[in-house]
């Protein structure tokens, strides 16, 4: 069985795809199973570069399945990649990201030993390398191990979002001087891009079946279901992050570039049923 699925949704963004494929190609955990899910029209295994990758992650031992769909939004998009998961560790990983050799590893290592819900790895977008942003770098470390806590919509703890803006986070790494190997984690509201579950916990919570009750464009159910299994479980990110964001233009966002409903409108009910 795989160490690790890798779920990434994509949407006609060969460019970036390769990008985040060659980080997952070099990561020191090899066994993975990546599942890629295209709601686009262009197939993006077809391009030699991509099939020269895909090679590079199968010789190392791991293997690569596409699958082509209609849209229906990302949060089906994420239930339909998290049916097809066969590792109790599934990393969902979106298609503008690239991650350091170690990341994959280090996620894991968080999940084992805080036998949490989710540890994330927020990407830096270093456009903003020399926009240095004090005033929204502060962070909340976890001091001892990562515990269940409640971060209530629009409450103290949801400030924290501000750290994962521009490269906040990455500065912040900057400022803390860790050596080599070395890394902290910290608490969050959410964390986007590149999340490591444990799969059996995000089972528990319901993960993104509430789709159904969302319209193709929305926004934030990954936040829906890390608010609910920090509630159950706790979940934290880590620091530094080793991934960095393309910074290119959304794809889950409608042609005019709004959203028709936000997932997080959902969560009184979803906590009264998954997280009372």
């Amino acid at each position: 069985m795989a160490a690790v699925s890798v779920l990434i949704p994509t949407y006609e963004r060969l460019e970036s795809l390769v990008m985040t494929l060659s980080g997952v190609a070099s990561q020191t955990v090899a066994e993975l199973q990546v599942v890629i899910s295209s709601q686009g029209h262009y197939r993006a295994e077809t391009s030699p570069v991509t099939q020269a990758v895909e090679r590079v992650i199968a010789a190392r031992g791991g293997s690569v399945e596409w699958h082509h769909r209609e849209p229906r939004g990302i949060a089906e998009q994420r239930h339909f990649l998290l049916d097809r998961a066969e590792a109790d560790r599934v990393l969902f990983l979106d298609d503008d990201i690239f991650m350091e050799p170690w990341v994959i590893e280090r996620l894991l290592s968080v999940l084992k030993t805080e036998d949490c819900g989710f540890a994330g790895a927020f990407p830096a977008g270093l456009t903003f390398v020399d926009d240095v942003r004090p005033e929204q770098q502060n962070i909340e470390l976890w001091e001892g191990p990562v515990q269940p806590e409640v971060v209530e919509v629009e409450g103290t703890g949801w400030e924290r979002w501000h750290l994962h803006r521009a490269a906040n986070l990455y500065h912040v790494a900057q400022k803390l001087d860790l050596p080599p190997g070395r890394f902290l984690r910290y608490k969050v509201a959410w964390v986007g891009s590149c999340v490591l579950y444990d799969r059996e916990k995000l089972l528990q919570v319901g993960e993104f079946s509430f789709w159904k009750e969302l319209p193709r464009y929305h926004k934030a159910e990954d936040v829906v279901v890390q608010n609910l299994l920090m509630r159950r479980f706790g979940g934290c990110g880590v620091v530094p992050s080793g991934t960095y964001h393309a910074e290119i233009e959304t794809t889950t966002f409608s042609p005019e570039g709004t959203v028709e409903a936000d997932a997080v409108d959902l969560l009184p009910k979803l906590v009264e049923r998954y997280a009372p």
